[in-house]
């Protein structure tokens, strides 16, 4: 079989392995799509400590059960699934509270184990009995079905920051998961979303996805603006998919008094974020962050998905094969559209 192995900072290498074969208690996917998500641009840029070369990277899988262990009875060969990241251990508090995505191993695919830049991927016992495998309708695409894991983020999001219908919301960034919490919360009943983003091309997919005003930083003031679309009194709910120290200082200043504030997006170099606590404190503001989904929420994403709640067609805007892994993700760097794809199998 071929597959895309990172093999050092900034190296992605086509290899030509053998078939995999898979033990009793294991099954044996073909990869039919895979996301390159911000995690695994990350990871190609500047490493991680638990990645070690060579490893296949890429946890956005969506394929077809090909081979089943012996012991394995959920599943069936032919079988059309879609991924979630985390391998939990099933064991300890957090998975014993159904918070597997906190698993205290941090266990996840293509991390520890290969991922999904090949034409086929080892799912290990662990992951069969405890992580998230989702069985997708018979007209969902792959492609779309590779969205359920990034958008079981986005679903947890909503969840934690309880964002509700009649909301003003505001969201910084307009990339895939930005444009994703634009057209969630729209359907979700928000009253008014606006995005806040700099790049021409991403504000006009903001307006396709669905908000109802894009503020450009670099020429408007975001507070006063926000302030004059609401009234004076400032944002319901804000979230913040933009890595970046100032705007998460920003926000604070966006939301109105009793506000709610979903951090999601972590910033890149920044350790410490000096934050007025002023504004925690006086308007009273309900904060949260999120990192990750459990597996209710990714159960729920792939509903969204099998029965088009919004247009996820539109979040995919390139695809590549997978010898291409590389353009892939130098597009996804780039900055160019929205999500990209790599399809290891033709």
């Amino acid at each position: 079989m071929y597959a895309v192995a990172l093999t050092g900072k900034n190296a992605l290498t086509l290899q030509k392995r053998e078939y995999p074969t898979i033990g009793p208690d294991e099954v044996l996917l073909k990869v039919h799509a895979i996301g390159v998500c911000g995690s695994d641009l990350r990871i190609y840029q500047n490493g991680d400590d638990r990645v070690h070369y060579p490893r296949v990277i890429g946890h956005e899988i969506a394929g077809e059960v090909l081979e089943i262990g012996s012991q394995v009875t959920r599943f069936r060969m032919g079988d059309r699934v879609t991924l979630g990241a985390h391998i939990p251990c099933g064991e300890c508090y957090f998975c014993q509270k159904n918070e597997g995505h906190f698993c205290v191993l941090g266990r996840s695919v293509g991390y520890q184990i290969d991922g999904g830049f090949a034409e086929y991927v080892v799912l290990p016992k662990e992951f069969i009995e405890n992580g998230s495998i989702q069985k997708i309708a018979d007209n969902t695409s792959y492609e779309l079905a590779s969205l359920s894991e990034p958008f079981s983020c986005v679903l947890s999001g909503l969840h934690e920051v309880k964002m509700e219908a009649g909301d003003t919301v505001v969201v910084y960034g307009a990339g895939a998961i930005g444009c994703m919490y634009i057209a969630a919360a729209k359907k979700m009943g928000a009253a008014k979303v606006i995005a806040v983003q700099r790049s021409k091309p991403r504000q006009k997919l903001a307006l396709e996805a669905g908000a109802d005003i894009v503020i450009d930083p670099t020429i408007t003031d975001t507070v006063q603006k926000v302030r004059e679309e609401t009234e004076g009194l400032g944002a319901d709910t804000v979230i913040i998919t933009a890595p970046s120290a100032q705007v998460q200082k920003e926000a604070l200043e966006v939301a109105k008094q009793l506000g709610k504030l979903l951090f999601f997006a972590g910033n890149k170099s920044v350790k410490e974020t000096s934050l007025n606590t002023n504004h925690i404190i006086y308007k009273q503001l309900h904060i949260v962050g999120t990192h990750g989904a459990p597996r209710h929420l990714h159960i729920e994403a792939v509903k969204w998905i099998d029965e088009m709640l919004i247009d996820f067609s539109f979040f995919v805007t390139h695809t590549f094969p997978l010898a291409e892994t590389e353009k892939a993700f130098q597009t996804a760097l780039d900055k160019d559209g929205l999500k990209v794809v790599v399809i290891p199998t033709q």
